[in-house]
């Protein structure tokens, strides 16, 4: 928020807006002597005076679909110089899974605690991560995932099996 402060005279079209209050990266502007509700607009799209000049940023309009979809296996050897087992790729995918459901039930708690009925941003708690993580290894994880990822294509194939049944 380098170039507005609250007091700024902010021109946005045909009318003049005055900064009263700047948080959470959110500028709330009011027209003088006007009533009702504040003028909320991204600091980053907010119109500011430059040398004189007025600045006019791009607005950026949401996406009508956001690309959720990722790749394990081009994600992790884009990722290292190191090869990557397919038994590896498996065994993540099945950690991943589990940490993804946690999180999404931690959401759903957060949610419903607010009396919500739709998942938003702002019900995601930050993952945090050891700020010095300790080397590990362990073998054992290596035979697990081979035998997880000789049955996986199997179990999927009895689910898609029993989804079609129940239908």
């Amino acid at each position: 928020m380098k170039h507005q402060k609250i007091g700024d005279i902010v021109p946005i079209g045909a009318d003049i807006y005055m900064i009263e209050k700047i948080a959470n990266g959110v500028v709330y502007m009011r027209q003088p002597n006007a009533r009702g509700k504040s003028k909320q607009m991204y600091w980053r799209e907010v119109p500011y005076f430059e040398d004189g000049k007025l600045i006019i940023p791009d607005m950026k309009r949401k996406p009508k679909t956001v690309n959720t979809r990722i790749h394990l296996g081009s994600f992790f050897k884009n990722g290292t110089d190191l090869q990557v087992s397919r038994e590896f790729i498996a065994y993540a995918k099945e950690w991943i899974e589990d940490h993804l459901q946690r999180v999404l039930d931690d959401c759903e708690r957060n949610a419903y605690a607010k009396g919500h009925s739709r998942l938003m941003p702002a019900h995601f708690r930050p993952i945090y991560r050891e700020l010095k993580p300790r080397p590990y290894y362990n073998p054992a994880n290596d035979d697990y995932a081979l035998k997880e990822s000789i049955w996986y294509e199997e179990d999927n194939a009895n689910y898609e099996r029993r989804k079609e049944e129940d239908e």
